[in-house]
């Protein structure tokens, strides 16, 4: 059995993260005593606002990050990777960028097992383009 010695060079890692747009700490569960104006509320956030990215790459390249956001009426909105937005990244974004450099055919896409990731319309997606690997 013959090795192939470029197969780790053509792997593409991808994976997304969430980046936190400011430094603060999850106030849910906080409460603030003072002497002064008891009954003065400061609104915060639930949840700190956040950007996710996606982002592949190999050992030859990068594939520009992808921010996942939706544009609403008061502008771009921050939204959440769901089946159908991951597979529009595929589609739009990932596929056509490999295909723009030629290298489809030879590359092995990894990725995690998010459910965005394993579902059987984006499975068939990723083998008509990389293989049932």
């Amino acid at each position: 059995m013959e090795v192939d010695n470029t197969c780790p060079w053509n792997i593409l890692w991808t994976d997304e993260a969430h980046f936190y747009l400011q430094g603060s700490v999850n106030t849910q569960n906080c409460r603030i005593w003072a002497r002064e104006n008891p009954f003065q509320m400061q609104p915060l956030p639930l949840h700190s606002q956040m950007t996710t990215v996606w982002c592949g790459f190999t050992t030859a390249f990068i594939l520009c990050p992808f921010f996942y956001e939706e544009i609403s009426p008061s502008g771009p909105a921050i939204c959440t990777v769901n089946g159908t937005r991951y597979e529009s990244l595929l589609r739009n974004q990932l596929i056509p960028a490999l295909q723009q450099r030629g290298s489809v055919d030879r590359t092995i896409f990894m990725q995690d097992g998010a459910p965005p990731h394993i579902a059987t319309p984006k499975k068939q997606l990723l083998n008509l383009h990389f293989g049932n690997d």
